[in-house]
């Protein structure tokens, strides 16, 4: 009798973790944030400018943080590397641009902060400012006399939280979901020698 009690109480609480990790999987999966659906480089006297369009979906978490006045850092990485046939690709060059989303109560806006640029522009509501991180036109990145390559090189980009840039309180506290390290997937595109 003692057997068959913890028996079933076992096989009970593997159904509820079954059903617990399920659920929290299909949550995981709902709330894939950042997704770079297309880049490209234009030049421009010798400057390669990036174009990028990158699809934000931010979870109610990190809303929430942004609403109560905590500076959430955003991030975008281009990498360009030379293709290797026997080691690791080359990277030739990188760039990180940094942004810091919050909100402004005594404003009753939102600000994005370029760190990169050192500028700041406001917004009436959160979706503005988040709609104006999805689209990156003739952003000035490298200049092409810096891209030394001997053979074929491609050029990547991903979007995401920049997780070492976080506040102290949105790292640590229990009051939050500490899943913060959300990116993309890389995305990557050719760039031919004469480019």
């Amino acid at each position: 009798m003692f057997v068959r009690y913890y028996s079933n109480l076992w096989r009970n609480l593997q159904v509820i973790l079954f059903g617990f990790l399920i659920s929290a999987g299909s949550i995981a999966q709902g709330e894939s944030s950042f997704n770079v659906t297309s880049a490209s480089f234009t030049m421009q006297d010798g400057l390669l400018l990036l174009n990028s369009t990158i699809e934000i979906e931010l979870p109610q978490y990190i809303n929430k943080a942004i609403d109560q006045g905590f500076a959430v850092p955003l991030m975008f990485e281009v990498e360009v590397l030379e293709y290797s046939p026997y080691w690791f690709d080359k990277k030739l060059l990188s760039l990180k641009q940094q942004y810091q989303l919050h909100f402004l109560p005594m404003l009753s806006s939102y600000a994005i902060f370029d760190v990169n640029a050192n500028e700041r522009l406001y917004f009436n509501s959160r979706q503005q400012a988040v709609r104006h991180l999805k689209v990156v036109y003739a952003y000035p990145m490298f200049d092409i006399s810096n891209i030394n390559q001997s053979g074929l090189a491609y050029v990547r980009i991903r979007s995401g939280i920049d997780v070492d840039e976080l506040p102290l309180p949105l790292k640590s506290s229990s009051l939050w979901d500490n899943d913060w390290e959300l990116e993309s997937d890389w995305f990557e595109w050719d760039i031919a020698p004469s480019q």
